[in-house]
């Protein structure tokens, strides 16, 4: 996990004033806070959080490579299912990523 902890942390340089929690495989959770400079990636919901956040759902694999650089992963995995995303959805509006 602590790897997939560091990619996230690659991934998500810029604030995007909101939360994103990712599942991973059903089981495994690791949460975004957006809200702060730069992101906060963390095993632990971050505080104040009100209920308000964007759920990802997608396998180990499909997340590795989204978080590996790469041109529209977030796009291409969405477009083929294998990246379920609900709740807060301006949350991906606002957000920008620190892969090209």
């Amino acid at each position: 996990m602590s790897d997939l902890m560091s990619k996230a942390a690659g991934f998500f340089k810029i604030p995007f004033n909101g939360v994103i929690r990712i599942e991973v495989d059903g089981s495994n959770a690791i949460w975004v806070d957006g809200r702060q400079t730069p992101p906060l990636v963390s095993e632990q919901a971050p505080p104040n959080l009100d209920g308000g956040f964007c759920l990802w759902r997608t396998s180990l694999d499909t997340l590795n490579r989204i978080l590996s650089p790469g041109v529209r992963q977030i796009e291409a995995a969405y477009i083929a299912g294998r990246l379920l995303i609900s709740g807060d959805m301006s949350v991906m509006a606002r957000l920008e990523t620190g892969n090209p």
